[in-house]
């Protein structure tokens, strides 16, 4: 089985296999520049239409795929959609395909909502390695779970799991040299922390840029790492039982726990940082804090040293040097951070998460119809989608021998369907 290229794609759909079709890509619209859609190398970008199916939980629905209920969503006719938080949309595609009976369609996201990587960055994680993103989406497959490191909502640094690391598509990279020496090979669209807590598309990113660093080192046997929001180092597992503390995994555990008063008084630590604003009231209710807690910190030295401003010897940001375009298409992978939805590559700087997921049923041979789209938003953040733009690449595979069943011969039940399809029992 061979996967097609876009001179079969044309010659497929002058024979009505995608109506309406565009043979080339397609780049600027009416208003300006559109997110590509059209005939790719090995593949094609489909647009999404403007209806959308917005899921909502007013009526508490539970998702039944055995049951489906119309209830559960919102009708929307628009030329853009936002999908709420942790929520998803349904739409379809502006094409309607009819598949041929030695052909079996996949689709995939496109890199311009994904926001991805070359497969070969690696990425920091708290146990200390720097697996590639290649590398955690076959590790995932297999039911292995990630800790890494992200700035949280008040710019704190904090340890978050780190899901769904996946294969994205192919697309154009461009190479950000750091002056660590060191490169990051993104899509131009991803999204780069500055030092100041703003975000820049890896395009826009000038030489001298600083991005907001992740600094690591050893003390006293430690894992140490850099808060930005202080300047000061943080052992990496009180962030780690932090996570704990907020995910309930200590609330069976005797409170004299060690770990559970750890966590506790770096919570509470934590408080008077963000309530605090002028330098010296900080310090003060610090002091009166460790004073209430002298036996937790007596046992712990290495806390108070934390606290009390000891500081990382390195002291620069990572700087961008240079930005270059890379020829040709690559494999792009990307994951995603429910939590705070950035995480930090093992190179040293912060950087978005992929944030909608687009979710299509492979399309079997002989079945035809409008293609209905799932958008999953992963994030704590309304996400955006545009209606008559590219949302996802298809591809297709020749068989060398036609199937003895196709869909068409199953009489299937999404055969021929038109618009937005939900479920059906």
């Amino acid at each position: 089985m061979a996967i097609k290229s876009d001179r079969w794609i044309r010659r497929m759909a002058e024979q009505g296999m995608i109506e309406p079709f565009e043979p080339f890509q397609v780049r600027e619209g009416a208003h300006g520049r559109v997110i590509s859609y059209g005939t790719s190398s090995y593949g094609y970008d489909v647009r999404c239409a403007d209806e959308f199916k917005i899921f909502t939980n007013i009526n508490s629905a539970i998702i039944d795929p055995k049951n489906f209920d119309p209830n559960s969503f919102v009708d929307l006719k628009a030329d853009v959609c936002i999908i709420p938080p942790n929520s998803f949309v349904l739409a379809r595609t502006v094409e309607y395909f009819r598949i041929p009976r030695n052909v079996l369609v996949l689709c995939t996201g496109k890199s311009t909502y994904a926001r991805c990587f070359r497969g070969d960055t690696r990425v920091a994680l708290v146990d200390g390695s720097a697996p590639t993103l290649e590398e955690m989406a076959i590790r995932a497959e297999q039911g292995e779970l990630f800790w890494g490191y992200s700035i949280g909502a008040n710019g704190r640094l904090i340890v978050t799991q780190l899901d769904a690391p996946r294969y994205i598509g192919r697309d154009s990279l461009i190479e950000v040299k750091l002056d660590n020496e060191k490169s990051i090979f993104a899509t131009p669209d991803h999204l780069f922390m500055l030092r100041d807590g703003r975000w820049i598309t890896a395009g826009e990113l000038k030489p001298g840029a600083s991005l907001m660093p992740l600094y690591r080192q050893v003390a006293r046997g430690y894992e140490m790492v850099y808060q930005p929001l202080n300047g000061h180092l943080y052992p990496t597992h009180r962030l780690a039982d932090e996570w704990n503390l907020r995910h309930g995994l200590y609330q069976d555990e005797p409170k004299t726990h060690r770990h559970i008063e750890h966590a506790r008084q770096g919570e509470r630590m934590k408080a008077v940082w963000e309530r605090s604003p002028d330098r010296h009231q900080r310090q003060a209710e610090l002091a009166s804090l460790l004073s209430c807690d002298r036996t937790v910190f007596r046992r712990f030295p290495h806390i108070i040293d934390s606290f009390r401003g000891q500081k990382t010897a390195e002291k620069q940001n990572h700087k961008v040097v240079s930005v270059r375009p890379i020829a040709g298409d690559h494999d792009v992978f990307c994951l995603t951070v429910p939590e705070a939805g950035n995480f930090a590559l093992d190179n040293g700087v912060f950087v978005h998460n992929c944030g909608i997921i687009v979710n299509v049923t492979p399309l079997e041979p002989e079945w035809e119809g409008h293609v209905t789209l799932e958008f999953s938003n992963t994030t704590p953040l309304p996400a955006k989608i545009y209606a008559n733009e590219g949302i996802a690449q298809i591809l297709f595979f020749e068989s060398d021998e036609v199937c003895a069943t196709s869909y068409k011969d199953r009489s299937g039940k999404y055969q021929g369907q038109r618009g937005v399809t939900l479920p059906k029992s």
